[in-house]
């Protein structure tokens, strides 16, 4: 009763509340629990799934988003539970870590950020996928309001555990990013008005907190941080790199930019949209200048630009999803300019220009969303026709295209492969396995004999152009 008070006394806080609503109904209606699971999403889930073996995890990877689907994964195996615990959690999301803006400075600008955000067809597809970067970008978004409120003369000690925990979240779903993130909010403290000590101490104890686990791991599984990190940057071409072209080449619907990944050209008017990105930026910061507010949209500005650095410059490949984070703060100052221009003289002109351009956004974004939603559909549900088809029992081993989704739905150990190998010896993943006395099945599609070691095999016809190679 109190906050149904509270959203009428605050109708900014209402509006964002409709948002977050409509960002999670839009989830369920167009990307729909039906959506199976992809690759990242099995290695991550079957790391708390008592019912399969653990996929590989990999040292670039970070077990964050293993304890935010660890809830539901521990009871039940339903894809669909998940996809329904995740839709509604990432819409109380949307709603907590955008509305911690408000007590910086209430207002339009904050609702209006977070349409821009959860309209996107990123945002809509990855806020029920378990994956790590929408959730990152939550923390973000949180992180830099608490850091704002900590600058307050009195702001006392809750603005400075939220920082702390924010950052501890980032840093727990993808270490990398939580430096990114610090980095701008510690060079603000260097400014002689913002030398806050306990915003100082909440920096540092989100990142040792949200590293812990990480350099923990690194020296159990890994050989020490030092390894682990080499090793992350080889599984993720890290180094001197610049990928704008293929980050502009994914907006439109690829998942992945990476070889053996088509990704396709540039599409003209998803260019446009990313070009207008920075001038909207500029005018917001311009508006926020003029309004004395500089500080609330400079602060996002620069640490979403961060964010966005390294997987532009240090990463060899693109993924659209990696730029969620900035997208999620760059909104701030592009809602203070969309607001800025239907003030005064020029309101008419203004909202007609706004509304135009929210009308562009929703429907560059929802055609997008309906296209990789159908791909993505079609595609996995193939997988989980073809686990049913196999007809194989733990402990086993799946071999092949799509091994690790397949696997995980019959119980298996898996090994994807994306290059056959040419050699006549039989791979040493299968040779362990059928040593350990697993059954082994070889899983492909379209081709007559992928591989010359499966010339002696058995061959059995699955589902669409599935075929499945058995051991004789």
């Amino acid at each position: 009763m109190r906050w149904c008070t509270s959203l009428r006394a605050d109708p900014w806080r209402a509006l964002l509340v409709l948002v977050a609503v409509c960002y999670g109904i839009v989830q369920l209606v167009v990307v729909t629990p039906a959506m199976g699971l992809g690759w990242d999403e099995v290695v991550y889930i079957s790391q708390v799934d008592p019912r399969v073996p653990a996929t590989e995890f990999i040292a670039p990877r970070a077990r964050g988003i293993t304890l935010i689907v660890a809830p539901v994964v521990a009871v039940t195996s339903s894809t669909e539970a998940l996809r329904v615990y995740l839709c509604v959690l990432s819409a109380v999301a949307l709603y907590a870590s955008f509305g911690t803006w408000l007590r910086v400075r209430s207002g339009p600008a904050v609702p209006l950020a977070a349409l821009l955000f959860a309209s996107l067809w990123l945002a809509l597809f990855y806020g029920n996928e378990a994956m790590p970067n929408v959730w990152v970008a939550f923390g973000a978004v949180a992180a830099v309001a608490f850091f704002l409120r900590c600058m307050r003369p009195g702001s006392g000690r809750g603005p400075a555990a939220g920082l702390a925990v924010s950052v501890a979240v980032v840093a727990l779903l993808r270490p990398p990013d939580s430096l990114w993130l610090v980095l701008p909010l510690a060079a603000a403290l260097a400014i002689p008005a913002w030398r806050q000590v306990k915003a100082g101490i909440a920096l540092a104890a989100g990142l040792v907190a949200g590293w812990a686990d990480w350099i923990v791991e690194a020296y159990v599984r890994f050989g020490g941080p030092a390894a682990r990190w080499h090793a992350a940057g080889a599984a993720n071409e890290t180094g001197l790199h610049f990928s704008l072209h293929e980050h502009a080449r994914a907006l439109n619907g690829p998942l992945l930019c990476r070889p053996p990944a088509h990704c396709g050209p540039v599409v003209l008017p998803w260019l446009l949209w990313w070009s207008a990105i920075p001038v909207l930026v500029l005018l917001g910061l311009y508006a926020a200048r003029r309004r004395d507010r500089l500080a609330e949209c400079a602060l996002p500005a620069v640490a979403g630009l961060l964010l966005a650095a390294p997987y532009i410059f240090l990463v060899g490949y693109a993924a659209p999803r990696f730029l969620l984070p900035a997208y999620a703060l760059l909104g701030f100052p592009i809602a203070h300019g969309a607001l800025w221009l239907v003030e005064g003289p020029r309101r008419r002109a203004g909202l007609g220009l706004v509304a135009a351009g929210l009308l562009a956004q929703f429907a560059l974004q929802g055609l997008t969303l309906e296209k990789v939603v159908g791909q993505r559909l079609s595609k996995r549900q193939a997988d989980v026709e073809v686990a049913r088809a196999l007809g194989v029992r733990p402990p086993c081993l799946v071999y092949g295209e799509h091994a690790v989704m397949i696997a995980y739905r019959v119980g298996c150990e898996s090994h994807t492969v994306l290059r056959w190998p040419q050699e006549t010896t039989v791979p040493a993943p299968v040779r362990s396995a059928q040593s350990a006395g697993k059954q082994v099945v070889v899983v492909d599609k379209g081709r007559s004999i992928p591989a010359p070691f499966l010339l002696g095999w058995g061959r059995r016809e699955l589902v669409g152009k599935w075929r499945a190679y058995d051991p004789r």
